[in-house]
């Protein structure tokens, strides 16, 4: 089941996709030797410049917050989103620097024991999380302490960054399967009473299910929903936010379902907890995303 092929990948790579995995490796390497505050320092100047200088997605970002926030002011918006700019960087630049930059971290763990339980059952769990705050961080915790980790992951474009990714994640304990791989696959990572990682905040189109999220229906992924109504594996909602202090925190709870468990009463569970969340670190989402892409039906 395992992903990596590195002699097969590095065979088929082009010139460019070769230079992109060196160049990767490159930085990752110089990145792992800095310090925490020059890493800080780093991913504040590239959010302000991807914040100043690359346009992709700003407005339509911005227009999300202003939905989900309506209350607010444009002025706590765009500081919101310059804040958020901040955080994608720095995910991306402690992805970089893992596994070495673990020991520069002071880790927070809330309710560390829901997980535990959870796995205790024998049945696997299903590790339900978003596209928020520092997840690479909150994945190499989770390795870096022994869980049995999977991760259902997108196929990149660029097979030398595809490869790189896959070898970062798996030095830091993820394990990972394509998103298109036999269903088969993961429902035997349950069977093995694995932890299996669903990131279920995405617009999911006309073959999702509607939900609320900040009073808005948004189609949203129907796995985590199936998956547990088919295997009676426990739902653990996690995230991970930097404190003001600079401390990562870590949470896990359980999901529970109101009334009679259904695709759309478990979908709609777990993301009031995200709600919840973006609601107390609003400049944690990622919210490039086209949360209300797909319109509810008529």
């Amino acid at each position: 089941m395992m992903v990596t092929q590195k002699g097969v990948i590095s065979s088929v790579m082009t010139v460019k996709e070769k230079f992109t995995y060196r160049f990767l490796n490159m930085l990752a390497r110089h990145l792992s030797r800095k310090s925490l505050s020059k890493r800080m320092r780093l991913a504040n100047r590239l959010g302000a410049f991807a914040h100043n200088r690359i346009p992709i997605r700003r407005q339509e970002a911005f227009n999300n917050i202003k939905r989900a926030f309506s209350e607010k002011s444009d002025l706590w918006i765009s500081n919101t989103l310059k804040s958020t700019y901040r955080t994608v960087c720095a995910n991306f630049t402690e992805l970089l620097a893992l596994p070495h930059s673990m020991q520069s971290f002071n880790f927070n763990i809330e309710n560390q024991h829901v997980l535990d339980n959870a796995l205790k059952e024998g049945k696997g769990v299903i590790l339900i999380t978003g596209h928020f705050g520092l997840w690479e961080l909150w994945g190499a915790w989770l390795g870096h302490n022994g869980y049995p980790l999977w991760g259902i992951i997108q196929r990149q474009g660029n097979r030398g960054a595809d490869r790189f990714f896959i070898e970062k994640r798996e030095a830091y304990g993820l394990q990972q399967i394509y998103r298109k791989s036999s269903l088969d696959n993961i429902y035997k990572l349950f069977e093995e009473n694995k932890m299996v990682i669903l990131a279920s905040d995405q617009d999911a189109k006309r073959k999702g299910v509607f939900v609320k999220f900040f009073g808005h229906p948004a189609s949203t992924p129907k796995g985590t929903a199936i998956f547990h109504m088919r295997t009676g594996s426990p739902m653990v909602f996690s995230v991970c936010n930097r404190e003001a202090d600079g401390s990562i925190s870590i949470s896990f709870s359980k999901v529970e379902v109101n009334g009679e468990a259904s695709i759309e009463s478990i979908t709609q569970s777990y993301t009031t907890l995200l709600e919840a969340k973006v609601r107390e670190y609003p400049d944690h989402f990622f919210w490039f995303h086209q949360k209300w892409k797909t319109q509810l039906p008529a």
